[in-house]
């Protein structure tokens, strides 16, 4: 059957169909170009930069920050929401209004400006983290506004987040001492330099992450400098070839035990990986999970796993990697795509996901699927088969690159 509107409509002799298709066909030749580089993200400040790179790429680029001040349109909002830092800090959330007028602004920028246009198609698009979008920078700013309402709703107003038993805000935001903290976080932050629109705001919801203690997303930043370092490094030498498996993923299990550092069903997870590892099944093992459970807990899953591995199953630390951020299961095999794709392990290769037959079980589930459709909008592995109880086959997927700030502990 075909779509309805396919006859052919010409106005001036040209087809509606061709224009459209074309501009379909050099969209699609710009994302090809701009493939994803094979490389970490550069990060400089890692809870900005991993929730909202197009901001720090805008700060950080002086001719592009020039052309967004000098921008009418988005001068009149950057007023409203300075002025909001000294009357109601509610009003730094934005309006759909507020969001559409500011993507216009910004697509008419790109199209006007050639540091703007530069900085989009070099920068914004090979660095992976909008790999999703085709409509940049408009896309990435929407995106980036809705995951400031979302933290100034979470942290600011209580309102309950996608996990609200690890993930929620650390106070009663109705007692007059979180009143009294946000008055002056917004007092301190009135008296600053923020000349570019979206700052006043950005600034506020960063500052709500710090004071509940939800940084999460920067601990051990940049991971390639430090906990992954002499992993990166073999990574260059290891002939995949010789093994069937390019990683073994391994995903975490928090104690439910706040002086517990590592739970015993993590520790079983860990015990038939390194079995794997010993039988040469894959050069690495990839730990993930992050300060998890229970609640603001001291312990960070992965990295708790990494020191099981080393010091009492014998696999050299070189041969571990370790995600030290994923709060799910979905995030689970979506970083570990990420680390694939970053640290330049072959990414058509097969890998496997090891863990415990419940866990295995419901990755392999309807369940899971769903799961990972509502909260990426994507699949971020796609599973082959099961080879045992406790392992199963994935190839990883490149749409796992794309930045989610609606999760800003692990976006």
């Amino acid at each position: 059957m075909r779509p309805e509107g396919h006859e052919r409509h010409r106005k001036g002799g040209v087809s509606l169909r061709g224009s459209v298709a074309t501009a379909l066909l050099f969209c699609g030749l710009v994302l090809q170009a701009a493939e994803p580089k094979r490389a970490p993200l550069p990060l400089r400040a890692p809870v900005q930069d991993k929730n909202f790179y197009l901001l720090s790429l805008i700060e950080r680029t002086p001719a592009v920050a020039l052309a967004v001040n000098d921008d009418a349109q988005l001068a009149e909002l950057h007023r409203a929401k300075a002025d909001a830092l000294r009357t109601d800090w509610e009003k730094l959330r934005f309006s759909d209004v507020e969001i559409s007028a500011a993507g216009a602004a910004l697509r008419h920028l790109y199209d006007t400006n050639d540091g703007v246009r530069a900085l989009t198609d070099d920068e914004l698009r090979r660095s992976g983290a909008y790999v999703r979008d085709a409509d940049l920078p408009a896309a990435a700013w929407v995106a980036a506004a809705r995951a400031i309402n979302n933290i100034i709703d979470v942290y600011g107003s209580g309102k309950a987040p996608r996990s609200p038993a690890i993930d929620a805000v650390s106070y009663d935001v109705k007692s007059e001492a979180y009143t009294r903290m946000l008055h002056t976080v917004t007092g301190s932050l009135a008296e600053e330099e923020m000349p570019l629109f979206f700052q006043p705001s950005l600034r506020f919801a960063l500052q709500l992450l710090e004071i509940n203690h939800r940084d999460e997303a920067g601990r051990f930043e940049p991971l390639e400098r430090g906990v992954n370092a002499a992993a990166l490094k073999r990574i260059a030498s290891i002939e995949w070839k010789r093994f069937p498996y390019s990683v073994i993923v391994v995903p975490g299990y928090g104690p439910d035990r706040p002086s517990w550092a590592l739970a015993p069903e993590a520790k079983l997870r860990l015990e038939i990986a390194a079995r794997r590892y010993r039988r040469r099944k894959a050069p690495l093992i990839l730990v993930s999970g992050g300060y998890v459970h229970p609640n603001q807990t001291q312990y960070c899953e992965a990295m708790e796993m990494k020191n099981t591995l080393v010091a009492e199953l014998g696999v050299p630390a070189d041969a571990i990697l370790v995600d030290p951020h994923a709060r799910h299961t979905t995030t689970n095999l979506r970083n570990a795509a990420r680390l694939m794709y970053r640290y330049g392990i072959p990414f058509e290769r097969t890998a496997l996901v090891t863990t415990d037959s419940f866990q295995s079980s419901y990755i392999e589930s309807d369940a899971f699927s769903k799961r990972c459709e509502q909260d990426f909008g994507y699949q971020p592995a796609k599973l082959l088969k099961r080879l045992t109880e406790f392992d199963l086959e994935f190839t990883p997927a490149l749409d796992s690159l794309q930045i989610d700030a609606m999760d800003p502990l692990d976006p």
